[in-house]
């Protein structure tokens, strides 16, 4: 045994909790600020059942540790924990990995036989479990709450609070009761623990889960410096999509914002790429699901396209890349989801592609942000997203512009960005080529004529018998045709090329004059 190993070993032997982490759950040591959290709730122990309640807020990056902060004291203490997840694939990913560490828990959630529901019923009511995982929405059942009144809940845990703002708030309106549901349940310490929140979610969750009461506060720094930052702009996301998955390291999540977008981007991939790929969003059958967490956790190149579904919490630690193909609601859900790269602590990448829409957006309006909104003309929701659009259009340093969206400041070098080194540009993809062919064909060919000689192969351009020559021909001849119409369009629109309306050249493409 090594020296550092015997000293671990012997600390451990001091220290019941870190004896218990280490040999429970194979943890060597805590960290500092995961004891402040544990250390917080094993307090409750030496208070008497009349204490104010502790309450605390725990903002830790992804891949931190969140979960052994609820998990080992619940060990310890002698009633209930009660934990609520978001998602049925993270309680049940929670409840696998408890059972593989020997640790009895509770599950209970929507779609259970009632035999099921029995079972956890008589469990909670004998002792037998100490620990429940559920939802807002199962939490929210009288039949359940009626058994939890006749237990002493030692800590009501919400993990990934800030769904609390992100969802509370729109279509579950679950999450907004949580904090009636606590004052019935009276919890001898209450925990909201999220990866990420700024100022306004953070006041967000204070007020709908603490209802003004005082709490402490735990944070660690929510950079990730092994994740490298990127934004790209286009004139044709799909076709950079295509090449980003191309080159990029595997396995890789792509984050779409609809169920719909997943089904059809998966087939984009399946038809375009050689790599194995699959779609996932909360609609599917639980069997389909468990079959993608399954093929993708074993995947070493796998490409999965999924909505948010994904985003929280499922571990699996060497995804090399993730890309969002248009953005999300929020830096907090950017910097969420985008955490699931490089959870083993080796270099991976982020990528934000922006869609046309969002970069039209910002264009049409580029002052109004989240703080210079007219008071009461958009719900926090909105403003959030509107300041996110902002993100990666100023060229400053990406990671700065992460972390002050969540009012907070770099305060080391950025340790990498395509801002800082050199590889961002404020040109869209395909931009530079469509300029340089219509520069050199000023108003000579219609949008399917343009086609044409754009997506001509360098070997044959300007040798054809039926076409006239042209200038430049070839310069988009890897992309597909579709792709080219959809970057000249997308072109037009911006107002980069014009089509003569009238006169002789009506229907001809070239620049702006």
């Amino acid at each position: 045994m090594s020296d550092n190993a015997e000293f671990l070993e012997d600390e451990a032997n001091k220290d019941p909790v870190a004896k218990l982490a280490c040999e429970q759950f194979h943890i060597p040591y805590l960290m500092p600020l995961q004891r402040m959290v544990i250390a917080n709730i094993l307090d409750s122990l030496d208070y008497p059942d009349n204490a104010e309640q502790i309450c605390q807020m725990a903002l830790f990056p992804t891949g931190f540790g969140k979960s052994i902060c609820f998990q080992l004291p619940a060990l310890f203490l002698p009633g209930l924990t009660v934990i609520v997840y978001p998602l049925l694939a993270l309680m049940a990913d929670q409840q696998k990995s408890l059972e593989r560490l020997g640790i009895p828990c509770s599950l209970f959630r929507g779609g259970l036989a009632k035999e099921q529901e029995q079972a956890v019923f008589s469990a909670l009511k004998s002792g037998a479990s100490n620990m429940l995982i559920t939802n807002p929405e199962s939490l929210s059942r009288p039949d359940l709450l009626a058994v939890l009144e006749n237990r002493c809940i030692s800590h009501l845990a919400i993990d990934e609070a800030h769904c609390v703002s992100e969802w509370g708030e729109t279509f579950r309106p679950a999450y907004l009761a949580l904090g009636e549901i606590a004052a019935r349940l009276k919890p001898k310490v209450f925990s909201a623990f999220t990866a990420t929140a700024s100022p306004l979610v953070e006041a967000a969750i204070a007020k709908h889960l603490f209802a003004g009461s005082s709490y402490v506060r735990i944070t660690s720094d929510i950079d990730k410096p092994n994740i490298h930052y990127h934004v790209m702009r286009s004139l044709c996301p799909r076709h950079s999509l295509e090449r980003l998955l191309l080159e990029c390291k595997k396995p890789a999540i792509v984050f779409c914002q609809s169920r719909e977008g997943t089904r059809i981007l998966a087939e984009m991939v399946e038809r375009r790429l050689p790599f194995e790929s699959r779609f996932y969003h909360a609609g599917l059958e639980r069997e389909e699901k468990t079959a993608i967490e399954t093929w993708f956790m074993e995947s070493e190149t796998g490409i999965l396209i999924s909505t948010c579904a994904y985003g929280m919490g499922v571990n699996k630690k060497n995804i090399r890349t993730v890309i969002h193909y248009g953005s999300p609601p929020s830096a907090e859900a950017y910097i969420q989801e985008a955490g699931r790269a490089g959870r083993d602590g080796e270099p991976a990448e982020a990528i934000l592609l922006k869609l046309p829409a969002e970069e039209n957006a910002v264009i049409s309006d580029p002052g109004k942000t989240a703080a210079s909104s007219d008071a009461g003309s958009e719900t926090v929701r909105e403003a959030r997203r509107r300041a996110f659009l902002a993100y990666g259009t100023d060229g400053r340093c990406l990671r700065e512009q992460l972390l002050n969206l969540m009012g907070s400041n770099l305060d080391s070098p950025c340790s990498g960005c395509s801002v800082c080194d050199g590889s961002w540009s404020r040109e869209p993809e395909g931009q530079r080529e469509l300029v340089q062919f219509f520069s050199a064909n000023p108003f000579r060919f219609s949008l399917y004529q343009s086609i044409g000689f754009l997506n001509m192969r360098t070997e044959v351009a300007g040798k054809s018998a039926r076409k006239p020559r042209c200038r430049s021909a070839g310069v988009l001849q890897d992309w597909q045709r579709r792709d080219s119409m959809l970057a000249i369009r997308e072109a037009l629109h911006r107002g980069i090329l014009v089509e003569k309306a009238r006169g002789m050249r009506k229907g001809r493409i070239g620049l702006e004059v």
